[in-house]
């Protein structure tokens, strides 16, 4: 197979994405990469430096396309913000299990120890448009006295959670609707109708 400069490294990104989404991270080799893609085992030095550097890139790509994701989401259900945040929680879980690959590069605690300017640029703007919709939807009456970095993080703790089991392979709920059971998840964090109706506010009102 034959490459042009500039398309070997997309598809050393591409072939490994379909690696990690197989078999995981930490079966990912450069050598087995440029095997896979019939060139050099040098060729893909041209491109990155080591496997480090390959997952740094993937995940900032990743970081991109999810961010793309979740806003798409939100923006086909309208302006109200309760929905909006809702529906990017929701659209959360769902990529987890249609991109694994990225899911899990931008998840995994190696590739965040050895992020580079360009991971962790890509990182904060994933965290600001959740913390940006999480304001909006406080500001439509959602867990109004709570701090908005903590209900981010009630937020995406309970779609990482949700996501981690629906992709173990013996999970109990593999046999679920995956989609209903999602709406059923993320419903318990934020209810559009009913917006005080979660479980940091009821954990707030038997305090008092």
């Amino acid at each position: 197979m034959t490459y042009h400069h500039g398309n070997l490294r997309k598809s050393l990104l591409d072939r490994a994405a379909h690696v990690i989404a197989e078999q995981g991270i930490e079966s990912l080799s450069l050598r087995a990469l440029a095997r896979d893609l019939g060139v050099s085992h040098a060729a893909p030095a041209r491109h990155f430096a080591d496997k480090a550097e390959l997952l740094r890139a993937l995940a900032t790509e990743g970081n991109d396309r999810f961010i793309a994701y979740i806003l798409e989401a939100a923006d086909a259900t309208g302006s109200d913000p309760l929905v909006r945040y809702a529906a990017m929680g929701k659209a959360f879980i769902r990529f987890s299990l249609l991109y694994p690959a990225y899911y899990r590069t931008i998840t995994h605690p190696d590739v965040a120890t050895h992020a580079d300017a360009d991971l962790k640029a890509s990182a904060e703007r994933r965290n600001l448009v959740v913390l940006d919709a999480a304001r909006a939807a406080q500001a439509a009456g959602w867990l109004t006295n709570e701090k908005t970095e903590d209900v981010v993080l009630f937020s995406i703790a309970t779609v990482r959670g949700v996501s981690a089991i629906l992709s173990d392979p013996l999970t109990p709920y593999r046999d679920e609707d995956a989609d209903a059971l999602i709406e059923r998840m993320v419903d318990l964090i934020i209810d559009p109708k009913n917006p005080q109706r979660n479980s940091l506010s009821k954990r707030k009102g038997a305090a008092q």
